[in-house]
């Protein structure tokens, strides 16, 4: 008789793996996280329909802007079709956005307030500045995170008598250098974990947030080609130029990852995500 094959165990998710999903939902986006081995995502999208049973969706509300604010009956809309107690991840980037850490603090408030009011177990996420101290080299600055963040709370604290109430914070990691090509470990993966380590030293200054986890919202690097060039630049569109480095952007995730793996709960860094998947 034929032996009896060996059934191949699914994997369990770890919680800590998520993943931006290049796509609004649906069939395909579970293949990515079925493949994937991950259980959260988030796809630049509020709205909380066409999850796939057994993974979860991290909701995201870009109107940051003031005079562009989502009105108070869509807020409530969009809260009362997710389950409750979801975290909602409120304004991605802002520091290279025409949006200043002060006027946001009446925005985080607003969407703080009406969010609540329609879940009072919901959880917010602080906006994901783009990394903390460093900005990039070979192309033009933009805010730091470090200036930015800073003026937010300081700006809440002096408004509303107390630090913004935020559940987690948020935080992009890009090593962003277009000179040193491929991009690397060696120099590009010490960039990372340096912007980690300055902004939980930073929140440790603020008792509220001693105990405030950090979410890495996107995590990723640039350049894996030999080089790179211009197609167009309406739009701005690039094309790679030479071999794929699958070593060195394998060094550079390792190097990256266990970093995490190790330190994550001593810097209190529950998830991260990888940006973004991909269909060729």
């Amino acid at each position: 008789p034929s032996p009896t094959p060996t059934p191949t165990p699914t994997p369990t998710p770890d919680p800590r793996y998520g993943v931006v999903a290049h796509n609004s939902g649906g069939a395909e986006n579970e293949y990515f996280l079925d493949r994937l081995g991950v259980r959260w995502y988030l796809n630049f999208l509020p709205n909380m329909s066409d999850i796939p049973t057994g993974f979860e969706k991290l909701p995201y509300i870009g109107a940051i802007e003031p005079g562009g604010l989502l009105s108070t009956s869509t807020i409530a809309s969009l809260v009362g079709s997710a389950p409750a107690g979801s975290y909602w991840y409120v304004g991605g980037e802002p520091n290279r956005k025409p949006i200043t850490g002060s006027q946001y603090a009446n925005v985080f408030n607003y969407y703080y307030t009406h969010i609540k009011d329609a879940d009072h177990t919901a959880k917010i996420t602080g906006p994901s500045i783009l990394n903390w101290n460093f900005t990039c080299i070979g192309c033009g600055g933009y805010t730091t995170g470090e200036t930015w963040l800073k003026d937010f709370i300081n700006t809440y604290t002096a408004t509303y008598g107390q630090p913004p109430p935020v559940d987690v914070w948020a935080i992009d990691v890009y090593p962003i250098d277009w000179i040193n090509t491929p991009n690397n470990a060696t120099q590009h993966a010490p960039i990372v974990i340096a912007q980690l380590q300055a902004m939980r030293q930073y929140l440790d200054t603020i008792p509220q947030y001693a105990d405030t986890p950090i979410w890495v919202t996107e995590i990723a690097i640039h350049v894996g080609y030999t080089d790179w060039e211009f197609v167009s630049f309406s739009p701005i569109k690039l094309a790679p130029v030479g071999s794929y480095h699958w070593d060195k952007m394998s060094d550079y995730l390792n190097v990256v990852l266990d970093w995490l793996d190790v330190n994550g709960p001593s810097y209190k860094i529950e998830k991260w995500f990888f940006f973004v998947t991909w269909k060729d």
